[in-house]
């Protein structure tokens, strides 16, 4: 006699998005960047030293290490992402700072809504919204990639709200 346990497998997310800032230069590009100024800045100060002009020399090295840090700043910002995930359980945000801390979010399934408020003048403010809660998301998108996900979720919570049952008895 064998021993058959039935299993149930989890149904797979109904939604998943992942959302990360837009950077368009990569980290070999950032360094590039770097030494180039740093090249110029070393030209302008030999410059300056040759006509005695010892002062300048000194604003120059603190604006290349200014420009430096506010780069790496940005380039370190592009490591925050958040991730959006919608099963049968509910929604999950999960948010990750760019120092790599976690925050998690979970909201029941039958209350949420997608709400996106427009502004005059800026980019609209898209929220998902329960009864207990409103969560901001998509902070780092523009004004169409917020749009957009606004109709993946509200297409994605019309689908978790009348789902389809497979029943092989009813097919053709």
């Amino acid at each position: 006699m064998s021993d058959t346990t039935d299993t149930i497998e989890a149904p797979g997310p109904i939604f998943e998005a992942i959302l990360t800032p837009h950077r368009s230069m990569s980290r070999r590009g950032m360094f590039i960047v770097f030494g180039v100024m740093a090249a110029g800045s070393m030209l302008v100060n030999g410059l300056m030293y040759y006509l005695g002009a010892l002062p300048v020399i000194g604003f120059d090295v603190v604006d290349l290490l200014l420009a430096i840090m506010l780069y790496a700043m940005n380039m370190r910002g592009g490591r925050a992402s958040d991730v959006i995930l919608l099963t049968e359980d509910g929604l999950t945000i999960t948010r990750t700072s760019p120092r790599g801390r976690r925050n998690q979010i979970a909201m029941a399934p039958g209350w949420l809504r997608v709400q996106l408020e427009e502004t005059a003048g800026s980019n609209p403010v898209l929220s998902i919204v329960n009864r207990e809660a409103k969560h901001i998301v998509g902070t780092d998108l523009g004004e169409a990639e917020r749009r957009d996900l606004a109709e993946a979720l509200k297409a994605a919570f019309a689908r978790l709200r009348s789902p389809r049952f497979d029943n092989p008895q009813t097919r053709n």
